[in-house]
């Protein structure tokens, strides 16, 4: 059997006397979208923290196509990198956040061009190609000088998408990215999203859109306290789900929609 393009293996993370995870486990394979659905303070956005090491577990192990986040390679795996090699290993996993994390002082084309210039060493002129592209792609084209301030919260979030892109990650991880947004604004976001799982983008993606996990996942694993409780195919998970605590959330969720 080839090895899990992701696996993330018995992670652990407290926080004073709270246990954010609690021996999770998850592998995904190339090109897979696996929605991560759960009620807030489950763990959810820290399993993400952790895999692309934004916050180290406390114990477990992270491995992205066959190398261990945080660690060095071969012979060096059980010493840790220092921040400069882990912000290296980082760049090929790209995250989008609840709340855009745009720098408010720059340009939508300075977003964009920043990262890939200082960290993948492109020039200037290849930044601002591949930057119009993606801006092209999420419907953006034009947008380029704008500020983010000038933009509505979906556009915003579009532009945070293009600029994960832009570093031409391995792998997505998207962390809400639709709960911050108005109900109108929301669909623009996910409709991106589609179009990247279309074409084979490996997807960890924490959310409360459930039309988006039913159609779009290939996997659901549902989340309560720090723990993965149940996971599978989305319509088992969402229509037939077999634990207690996923039957009791989702029943939630559809009283409140």
């Amino acid at each position: 059997m080839p090895s899990p393009f992701v696996s993330a293996s018995n992670l652990r993370k407290t926080y004073g006397d709270f246990t954010a995870l609690d021996g999770v486990s998850l592998s995904m394979d190339r090109g897979e979208v696996v929605a991560v659905i759960g009620a807030s303070g489950s763990g959810k956005s820290t399993l993400l923290r952790c895999i692309n090491y934004l916050d180290p577990p406390d114990s477990g192990e992270v491995r992205v196509d066959g190398v261990r986040i945080g660690y060095g390679e071969g012979a060096r795996e059980d010493r840790a990198l220092p921040e400069r090699d882990i912000r290296r290993q980082r760049a090929e996993i790209g995250m989008v956040f609840q709340h855009f994390n745009l720098f408010p002082h720059f340009t939508v084309l300075q977003n964009l061009i920043e990262a890939p210039m200082a960290v993948r060493g492109l020039s200037r002129a290849e930044a601002t190609e591949r930057a119009r592209d993606l801006l092209n792609r999420v419907g953006l084209s034009g947008r380029e000088g704008a500020f983010p301030a000038e933009l509505s919260g979906g556009q915003q979030q579009r532009v945070a998408i293009a600029r994960a892109l832009c570093m031409k990650p391995r792998l997505m991880l998207f962390d809400e990215p639709t709960s911050a947004l108005d109900p109108e604004l929301v669909g623009e976001v996910i409709a991106v999203m589609r179009s990247l799982a279309e074409e084979g983008m490996t997807m960890l993606v924490v959310t409360h859109e459930m039309d988006f996990a039913a159609q779009t996942a290939s996997r659901v694993a549902f989340f309560d306290a720090g723990k993965i409780v149940e996971t599978g195919p989305p319509a088992q998970v969402l229509r037939s789900p077999q634990h207690p605590r996923t039957q009791a959330f989702l029943q939630r969720i559809l009283r409140s929609h």
